[in-house]
């Protein structure tokens, strides 16, 4: 029976020293400001540089996996407005608020990696349609109008964003939406997106 307590004992001095010291010498594993920030601001270069148009976001961070944000898009920049061409014409919305959820499939990383997204948008603008008109003779003739109409339409994107370690980030995204209510609206709404911000 001493022979037993006296063998348990050695083997628990052992065991605990040994973790002691495993535990010590373990590397440090820094934080960083992508790592314990919750608010994100950026631009959508994109939309800035080719159409003209103003697109900011701001996002939270839910926790390790999801964000929810909003995202304000105008044709404030548009100098080419009524020109022969236009590359904001690529957009028949002039305005919209856009929200989303976005879903980051890394287990590893803080709300960075490759993610899913829904959103919903609401917009308004102006949409060249084909209308149905008839004539002086009683004939049935087809215009092109630009129609006024505002809308809400639900879709979804996929994306990355990638995040330095000192919150620097860039997020590039494409999602695809329909509008659900106004006839005039166009059917199909796309969202393609290179953000550059800051997540503090």
């Amino acid at each position: 029976m001493k022979y037993l307590s006296f063998t348990t004992l050695l083997i628990l001095l052992l065991i605990f020293p040994n973790k002691s010291k495993a535990q010590v010498q373990e590397p440090e594993v820094g934080i960083h400001s992508r790592d314990v920030a919750k608010h994100e601001l950026s631009l959508n270069v994109l939309n800035v540089l080719i159409f003209g148009a103003l697109d900011a976001s701001y996002e939270y961070v839910l926790n390790d996996h999801s964000t929810i944000g909003i995202d304000v898009f105008s044709k404030v920049f548009n100098k080419n407005e009524d020109d022969d061409v236009d590359l904001s014409e690529v957009y028949a919305k002039d305005f919209s608020v856009t929200t989303g959820f976005k879903y980051f499939y890394k287990e590893e990383n803080s709300a960075w990696g490759f993610y899913a997204e829904g959103f919903g948008m609401l917009s308004d603008g102006v949409n060249e349609k084909e209308v149905e008109k008839v004539d002086g003779t009683g004939g049935t003739i087809y215009l092109d109008e630009e129609l006024e109409y505002t809308d809400f339409a639900l879709g979804f994107g996929i994306g990355g964003k990638f995040v330095a370690k000192q919150g620097f980030l860039i997020d590039v995204s494409f999602g695809l939406g329909r509008n659900l209510f106004h006839k005039d609206s166009p059917d199909i709404v796309i969202l393609p997106a290179v953000n550059v911000g800051y997540r503090f």
